[in-house]
């Protein structure tokens, strides 16, 4: 049976109000995704960064002792919050921030000026790398890779030279701590490589915000780290166990960083109080004064012994 009149009519009343002109006319429904203001990429909020900061970062043993400084930082209240790391969050970085194409461990080359082009790898002296090096026959699996299919699926779409794009065929997944993927397909000799990244899920409603403590379960040294990998394992997202392999790497280097820059702190400490001491001392010697003195006294000896080696010069 078809729609009735009423119905017609309440289906465009409703419509109007979610996607209609936004002039706060009564029953008006807004975006689950709002607009975005043009300039907002253009300034930076000090709010933003802090919030930011505060849920994503714990605060150091050395930001725990230091009552003056700036909210979720351990830079001091006058440090430019547009010169730290965090001065941009994540809700604002484009995706070529936030999934970058360069690796270190990568090196890629392409054929044509297309952009379109996937690049592909070559040998650290710049030469093409061909799939000759990991397979002699062509219908099997290359050592090393596996199908690109079912549980081990990876998006790793290859456009070619000339334009036609498909998924790698086979794919070798490298668990560097920066993880990546190398890709062969059956109709090319090249070798293909980009890095890994969590395959993103788009919701209308934006995404979540994690805080600190509800990714102490992801660490290395988490308790129930089986589990956790077993229930990463069941999801089939080769790529969202790869990221989460980077976090846990970049977490444990981080905390590595901090010890050691906690470290260099103390004896930076250590050593200022002793200059300091050292500076006191010195002060309490005059020892400037009296070196200067001793300087005067030095010009004093040379110009006698020359005038005495010039008077028994004459007498000779």
């Amino acid at each position: 049976m078809g729609a009735t009149p009423t119905h017609q009519s309440d289906t465009q009343d409703t419509d109007t109000d979610i996607w209609g002109v936004k002039d706060g006319h009564e029953g008006e429904i807004p975006l689950p995704v709002p607009f975005r203001d043009p300039v907002s990429n253009a300034r930076d909020s000090t709010q933003d960064l802090l919030a930011v900061e505060g849920r994503v970062l714990r605060k150091s043993r050395r930001q725990k002792n230091r009552e003056v400084s700036s909210t979720g930082s351990t830079a001091p209240v006058s440090t430019p919050a547009m010169r730290g790391p965090w001065s941009r969050d994540s809700s604002r970085m484009s995706m070529q921030g936030l999934y970058p194409d360069e690796h270190i461990f990568m090196r890629t080359t392409k054929d044509t000026e297309d952009p379109r082009e996937t690049p592909y790898a070559t040998t650290t002296t710049g030469y093409p790398l061909y799939k000759g090096s990991y397979t002699t026959t062509r219908l099997t699996i290359p050592p090393g890779f596996i199908r690109n299919t079912g549980v081990n699926y990876v998006s790793f779409p290859i456009t070619s030279s000339d334009g036609v794009t498909k998924q790698a065929e086979y794919v070798q997944v490298v668990m560097h701590p920066n993880p990546f993927v190398i890709g062969l397909r059956d109709d090319s000799e090249k070798v293909y490589t980009t890095p890994l990244y969590a395959a993103p899920i788009f919701h209308y409603d934006g995404k979540p915000v994690y805080k600190a403590q509800d990714l102490e379960f992801l660490k290395m040294e988490a308790e129930g780290r089986e589990q956790t990998d077993r229930m990463l394992k069941h999801l089939n997202d080769p790529s969202l166990v790869a990221e989460v392999h980077r976090f846990r790497i970049m977490t444990q280097e981080i905390t590595r960083l901090e010890e050691a820059i906690a470290e260099g702190e103390d004896c930076w400490g250590e050593l200022a109080a002793m200059q300091c001491q050292t500076i006191r001392r010195l002060e309490m010697a005059d020892t400037l004064n009296r070196i200067k003195d001793q300087d005067e006294g030095l010009v004093d000896d040379i110009l006698r012994t020359a005038g005495e080696s010039s008077q028994r010069g004459r007498c000779g």
